[in-house]
């Protein structure tokens, strides 16, 4: 809880006088809609119309993968447990894993889902999982909304085509980076370049897991006029002068006029997020960023942290245009958690934010006793009626 008087405290941490050039923008996007996605930082390093609302198609059965992962987490299915498939009539036209009467393990069911965007695995999955395909919608529609796909509404399990269901490459990216967070081995289906089940072989749609050794995921669809592909690489990137991580990016391409333009303009968005930026570390994880007050706490003050190293992508060679702040509320109250989001360190290359990275608490904060609670409630009043009589005070400032 924060009270209303207090303003942000604000420490700059790092300040360059460099002028900061152009942010680069790619050349030759054919595609009416994309997003490029650091997910080493998190950062937005390109896009077009993100938000356009778009037939989702076959990227639907990320959803269907999403909560395949869910339910094997939470034990509502087996890997090794074999599902039964649906009747013929049920399912819609379209890819399929071609399944027989006999069903299918889930984890085959899971290969067919994620590879192919199989409408008889994906339907199979749901039925496993909710007892009917329309409790599974719900079931999809309310992850969506808990993530913050804001554009996204489903209508079937399986990914065919509905005028109704519709999603944008936002909220494409979303459920992609959320799905790589908390079950990263999906990636280890999505890098098989082709899937063989019951005699019948067919190819990974995703051509790049050819083309380009660095992709491994994460997902194509292709209808009959549009081509839409979530794809991920990691490739190997100098971080300062003797170290290097493995930096991971995600491009989302919807509404492609063609498989070929769609791997086409793919590939070309990851070549230049990997060559037009630097990855840098501004922090390391346990490198404490400041010490906050506490009110109402059994000890006056906080310590903070951030989650992880802090690393930032900026135009290459530009190190000198970066200025950060860290942002606190004066006002904060016990009892805190470690872990607890209670400020943010935002960074900008000359004008423009670019970056919002959470701090943390180091430790917790358990409630003072009775008295300790009165005298900062006192202190909080105190403070409110100085605001109001006084007029809002300046934020603090101070260079570390």
């Amino acid at each position: 809880m924060v009270g209303a008087f207090w303003v942000l405290a604000i420490v700059c941490l790092v300040s360059f006088s460099a002028k900061a050039g152009p942010w680069p923008q790619p050349n030759g996007v054919a595609s009416p809609s994309w997003l490029l996605i650091d997910l080493s930082t998190g950062q937005t390093l390109a896009s077009r119309n993100e938000l356009q609302p778009m037939q989702p198609g076959g990227l639907t059965a990320l959803m269907t993968t999403y909560l395949s992962f869910v339910a094997l987490r939470d034990r509502v299915i087996r890997l090794e447990q074999v599902i039964a498939s649906r009747p013929d009539a049920e399912v819609p036209a379209g890819p399929r894993l071609f399944l027989g009467p006999q069903g299918a393990r889930v984890k085959d069911l899971l290969d067919g889902t994620l590879l192919l965007g199989a409408h008889d695995a994906s339907l199979a999955l749901a039925w496993a999982i909710s007892g009917s395909e329309e409790v599974f919608v719900a079931l999809m529609n309310q992850t969506a909304q808990r993530l913050g796909m804001r554009q996204t509404r489903f209508v079937n399990a399986s990914g065919a085509f509905h005028p109704e269901t519709t999603s944008s490459a936002r909220d494409l990216a979303i459920l992609a980076s959320t799905l790589f967070q908390d079950f990263p081995e999906a990636l280890t289906i999505a890098s098989q370049r082709e899937l063989s089940f019951n005699g019948i072989r067919q190819t990974n749609p995703n051509r790049l897991l050819w083309l380009d050794r660095s992709v491994d995921g994460l997902m194509a669809a292709d209808a009959a006029d549009r081509s839409s592909a979530l794809v991920m690489a990691k490739r190997p990137q100098p971080l300062g002068p003797r170290e290097q991580i493995q930096r991971r990016l995600l491009v989302v391409v919807t509404d492609s006029e063609s498989a070929e333009r769609r791997v086409q303009d793919t590939q070309r968005l990851l070549n230049f997020g990997y060559q037009q930026f630097d990855l840098i570390r501004l922090y390391r994880q346990d490198e404490v960023s400041a010490t906050i007050p506490v009110f109402k706490g059994a000890q006056p003050t906080l310590k903070t942290e951030f989650r992880q190293d802090v690393l930032v992508a900026i135009p290459r060679n530009q190190q000198g245009g970066i200025r950060s702040v860290l942002q606190y509320p004066k006002g904060l109250v016990a009892p805190i958690v470690a872990n607890q989001p209670v400020g943010e360190l935002r960074v900008w290359f000359g004008s423009q934010e670019i970056h919002q990275v959470a701090l943390v608490a180091a430790d917790s904060v358990r409630p003072a006793g009775l008295l300790g609670r009165a005298v900062d409630s006192l202190r909080l009043w105190i403070g409110s009626l100085q605001e109001r009589l006084g007029g809002k005070p300046q934020p603090a400032a101070s260079r570390l």
